[in-house]
C-alpha cells in the first residue's frame, strides 16, 4: 500500500512538474507574442501616422494641382488669345505684304511705261529733226506744214484739220481735193507703173481717225496713185500702205488692213513694193 502510495505521490509530483514546465512555456511564449504584438501595434501606429500624414501631404498636393490646372486653363486661355492676335497680325502683315508687293509691280509698270515713253519721245524728235532737216528747202506752204508736224507732240490734231490748214495757204496743192502728178499739174493722175527715184522714206503722221497716213515721198521723187509701200516699225514688217493722194514732197497712204493704224507710228519707216 505505501508502495503505492509512494508512487502515486512521484507521479502526481511529475505531473505538477510537467503542468508547472507547460505552464512556464506557455506563459513564455504569450510573452513573446505579447511583445510581437506590441512591436506590430507599434509598426501600425507609427504607419497609420506616415499614412495620415502622406494623405495630408496628398491632399495638399491635390489642392496645388487644381490651382496648377487653373493658372494652366487661364494660361491656355491666354495663349489662345494670343494666338489669335498672332494670327490676325500674320494676316494683316500678308495683306500689307501683297499690297506693296502690288505697288512695286504698279512701279515696275509705271517705269517700263516711262521709258516707252522716253523712247517714243526720243523717236517723235528723232523724227522731227529727219522732217526738218528733209524741208529745209520747201516753199512757205510746206514750212507751214512742217510747222504742224512739229506741233503734233502736244497737238496732235487730226489729219483732216491740217490738210485744210494746208489748203487754206495752197494755190496748187490741196490734199484732201486734187491729186498732183509727177509733173505738178493740177488735176493729173499719175502713171500707176512708174518706179519712184527714191523708194525708201518714212511716216511724217498718222491719222489714225481717218486711217490714212502721210509719208514724205511725194511727185518728185516718182511716187504716184496706187504705188505701194511696206511699212516697218521698229526693224519689224507691220503691213503695206497704198497712196490715194501726191504731193510735191509728200503723199497720203491709205491702210490696207484695218489693224494697221494700231501698228503704225510716226518715224515708222516705208519701203516701195509696186
Amino acid at each position: 500500500m505505501n508502495n503505492n502510495k509512494g508512487k502515486a505521490v512521484v507521479f502526481l509530483v511529475i505531473l505538477i512538474v510537467i503542468s508547472l514546465g507547460v505552464g512556464a512555456y506557455a506563459y513564455y511564449l504569450f510573452q513573446q507574442k505579447s511583445t510581437a504584438f506590441d512591436k506590430l501595434f507599434t509598426e501600425y501606429s507609427d504607419l497609420d501616422s506616415k499614412f495620415k500624414a502622406k494623405q495630408a501631404e496628398l491632399e495638399e498636393v491635390s489642392t496645388q494641382k487644381a490651382a496648377v490646372e487653373s493658372k494652366l486653363v487661364d494660361t491656355q486661355s491666354r495663349l489662345s488669345d494670343a494666338q489669335m492676335k498672332i494670327n490676325s497680325l500674320t494676316a494683316e502683315i500678308e495683306k500689307e505684304k501683297a499690297t506693296k508687293q502690288e505697288s512695286q509691280d504698279q512701279i515696275a509698270k509705271l517705269k517700263a511705261s516711262l521709258e516707252e515713253e522716253k523712247k517714243l519721245k526720243a523717236s517723235l524728235d528723232k523724227s522731227l529733226k529727219e522732217s526738218t532737216a528733209s524741208l529745209k528747202n520747201m516753199d512757205q506752204r510746206v514750212k507751214e506744214m512742217e510747222t504742224k508736224l512739229k506741233d503734233l507732240e502736244s497737238q496732235k490734231k487730226a489729219l483732216e484739220e491740217k490738210v485744210k490748214g494746208l489748203e487754206q495757204k495752197s494755190q496748187d496743192v490741196e490734199l484732201g481735193t486734187i491729186v498732183v502728178g509727177p509733173e505738178g499739174g493740177a488735176g493729173k493722175t499719175a502713171p500707176a507703173a512708174a518706179v519712184p527715184s527714191k523708194t525708201e522714206g518714212k511716216i511724217a503722221v498718222v491719222n489714225k481717225e481717218y486711217s490714212f497716213v502721210v509719208i514724205n515721198l511725194g511727185s518728185r521723187d516718182g511716187v504716184s496713185i496706187g504705188s505701194v509701200f511696206a511699212v516697218t516699225h521698229n526693224e519689224k514688217p507691220v503691213g503695206e500702205i497704198k497712196v490715194e493722194k501726191v504731193h510735191e514732197s509728200m503723199s497720203a497712204a491709205g491702210f490696207l488692213t484695218p489693224d494697221m493704224k494700231d501698228k503704225v507710228s510716226e518715224g515708222d519707216k516705208v519701203a516701195f513694193k509696186k
